[in-house]
This record gives structure tokens, C-alpha cells and sequence, in this order.
């Protein structure tokens, strides 16, 4: 059955090189949700983590194809149990001066942050896992969704390994 999988992929931090591993997804037919993309402690070196949806079978082509590629030196599924996973959102609200105070509220519940207020609307920054994203998001439904930008999931395993 597929569901939702991290894939961290270490690769030199060459000109493309997420453009390549997209173009290797899509001729496979692989679905790609996410995909955020950074330096890393290593110069040289990008951190892509790519969220997919795969069952066993096709999760392990996914590895095996990501490998070939010249530039990538690392591929790790991350196992749900042993993964600390964030995304950044950016959310657009209708605001009035009535409401504004009660959205800062449950802002505050969430530990977002509010970035912008104008006499209309407002925008909260929230980080967290997907699930605390989307009862944000439930919640200020009531107020009016205005906009939303997701950055995508970046994930690191606990412990020292990488």
C-alpha cells in the first residue's frame, strides 16, 4: 500500500542536480509531494529530502535509481519511528480589529508567529509536523483563508547517525 516516505539524498552541490533527480522521478513515474533542498555541515555537499508516495516495492526502485545518478553519495529512507520532521508554513488570514486578537491567541497556542498585520489581514508563521499544520489551518478556516506557502519537509534522524 502506498503512503508518505522521506528520502534524504546527499549529492554534490552541483549545477542541476535537483533538476536531475526530479527528471529521473518523473521518466519513472514516481510521484514526488515535497522537495526541499539546503547546504549541509559538509562544503560541497546539498541535503534534498524528498517526500514520496511509494509502497515497499517501488520505495526500494526509488533508492536503487537515486544511486545511479554520478553526483549523489548518500540515500536513506527515514524510518517513522526514528525521524524529527518540520515543515515552515506561511498563512494568510482575514483579520478585524474584533477577530485579531483571538487569532493571535490560538496562534500563540500553536507557538506560531505573527509577521505581518494590515487592517484586513494577517500572516502566521507556524513550524511543525504536518499534522499540527493542518489543524492550524482547520482552525483559522473559520476566520478566512486568504494564502498559504508550505517550504516542504525537512527531516533528520535522532541520535548520531545520519
Amino acid at each position: 500500500m502506498a503512503r508518505e516516505h522521506q528520502v534524504l539524498v546527499i549529492a554534490k552541490n552541483t549545477a542541476g542536480i535537483g533538476a536531475r533527480i526530479l527528471a529521473l522521478f518523473n521518466r519513472r513515474g514516481f510521484n514526488v509531494t515535497k522537495m526541499t533542498s539546503g547546504i549541509t555541515n559538509t562544503p560541497g555537499y546539498a541535503r534534498i529530502t524528498l517526500t514520496v508516495e511509494a509502497d515497499d516495492r517501488i520505495l526500494d526502485q526509488i533508492q536503487k535509481q537515486i544511486y545511479k545518478l554520478i553526483d549523489v553519495v548518500k540515500v536513506k529512507v527515514f524510518e517513522d519511528h526514528d525521524v524529527v520532521c518540520r515543515e515552515l508554513m506561511l498563512i494568510k488570514v482575514k483579520a478585524t480589529a474584533a477577530t485579531r486578537s483571538q487569532i493571535v491567541q490560538i496562534a500563540d497556542v500553536y507557538r506560531g508567529n505573527v509577521l505581518d498585520i494590515s487592517p484586513t489581514s494577517m500572516i502566521i508563521e507556524v513550524i511543525g509536523s504536518i499534522e499540527k499544520l493542518r489543524g492550524f489551518i482547520q482552525i483559522m478556516e473559520t476566520y478566512g483563508v486568504l494564502e498559504i506557502a508550505k517550504t516542504g519537509i525537512t527531516a533528520m534522524s535522532r541520535g548520531e547517525k545520519i
